[in-house]
């Protein structure tokens, strides 16, 4: 959707207005009421929360000016701010990630002489352009409007002060815990035990390039878990002369006499009790003893991993003490009722943040394993190492996977 359409769409959705009389059912005979439809059915897609509901921005007031702006309008951001369009820049990205920032003018000038400035994507080699704060500083209009900055290596400083800075808005963007979501995902994670008592997976399926990659990716979370809680796995393949494996290594053999154990709502009590065990939430305390009986929640996109139908079913022949958010009893998930969307109190958010539960949920596990190439992963793995690893002097990288 181009740029101008976008904005038009977001701009009428975050408006304040009578939603609830404005998307009634069309009336016959009522042209109008045809064509207010098809927005009508972006509005029943779509809801709103404010910023400060998600994450607690008086960490970094001190270093950064910010502004919350409700509607989603240029030509309002324009008014309020008092500028005109001779006083607004506006860099229209041409692909995702369209351009990355360097504070080291050698090394972007560098990267620039070796043409190295691309990224493969999951579908093709894109190019982005390279930018320096200079590029930025030069600019003589008032307003900069850069679309976005999403994206992990958008920004690449150098100088300490700002890498300080950068690594403290990171920590501000992760969410809260002390909110209803947050009161939620406490629940939830209390019902499975407590915090890092078990493991976790966040398994990504629902897009194109994650669905190609699915049994890949299954086969090396069934591998990592496997060395995680002492199940032996087949030796790596032998690497080339460029230190890069030969072929994917396998997980273990699926193991023999298998059972499906049907989730319930009350763990403490038999069958569950009698075949599933938490981990200990003392990092100094190995799993190895845990093998296939070590509880784990998968955090996913897909609306059913537990169905006959799904290419995943095996997950559960070797780990059957395995929960998803379907499993979890829904009076857990009451304190979403208390939230509503900004434009519409009569709106319910609980569908919308469902994903944000699931992702926050399984980030507070002992071990977990996130989908290769993933955004939405990096970051759960991001709140991971916040919530549970950085507390008993551990980081990401101080595991390592095979």
């Amino acid at each position: 959707m181009p740029m101008e359409q976008l904005l038009d769409h977001l701009s009428w959705l975050t408006t304040r207005k009578d939603f609830d009389k404005l998307c009634q059912p069309p009336t016959p005979g009522d042209l109008y009421s045809y064509t207010q439809r098809s927005k009508c059915a972006e509005y029943n897609k779509f809801a709103a929360i404010p910023w400060h509901q998600l994450h607690d921005f008086s960490l970094i007031e001190p270093y950064v000016k910010i502004r919350f702006q409700e509607t989603v309008s240029f030509e309002k951001l324009q008014q309020d701010l008092g500028v005109t369009d001779e006083e607004t820049f506006v860099h229209y990205d041409e692909h995702l990630y369209d351009w990355r920032l360097y504070e080291d003018i050698e090394e972007a000038n560098m990267i620039l002489a070796n043409q190295s400035n691309f990224v493969d994507s999951f579908t093709d080699r894109k190019f982005y352009k390279i930018f320096t704060p200079l590029d930025w500083q030069k600019k003589t209009e008032k307003l900069l409007h850069l679309g976005g900055i999403f994206g992990s290596t958008r920004m690449n400083m150098v100088k300490p002060k700002h890498i300080e800075l950068q690594q403290l808005i990171s920590e501000v963007l992760h969410y809260r815990l002390d909110t209803p979501l947050g009161e939620t995902v406490a629940g939830i994670v209390k019902h499975l035990g407590g915090k890092a008592t078990f493991n976790g997976i966040h398994f990504r399926l629902r897009d194109a390039p994650f669905k190609k990659n699915a049994l890949e990716n299954l086969h090396q979370f069934e591998r990592n878990m496997s060395i995680a809680t002492g199940i032996p796995v087949p030796p790596l393949p032998p690497y080339d002369e460029f230190g890069v494996l030969t072929s994917l290594p396998k997980p273990p053999p699926i193991p023999e006499n298998t059972f499906r154990l049907q989730p319930q709502q009350d763990l403490s009590l038999p069958p569950w009790i009698n075949v599933c065990q938490n981990v200990s939430p003392n990092f100094n305390d190995s799993m190895e003893h845990i093998g296939s009986r070590g509880i784990v929640y998968i955090a996913t996109d897909h609306k059913d991993i537990r169905s006959e139908n799904t290419r995943l079913l095996e997950w559960f022949d070797y780990f059957p003490c395995t929960l998803t958010l379907n499993d979890i009893p829904p009076e857990l998930f009451e304190p979403l009722d208390q939230l509503s969307c900004m434009f519409n109190p009569s709106k319910p958010l609980k569908s919308f943040l469902i994903p944000l539960v699931d992702a926050m949920v399984v980030a507070h596990g002992r071990r977990i394993f996130t989908t290769p190439r993933s955004t939405f992963s990096k970051y759960i793995g991001e709140l991971n190492e916040a919530w549970v690893l950085k507390e008993q002097g551990y980081t990401l990288s101080s595991f390592f996977t095979y």
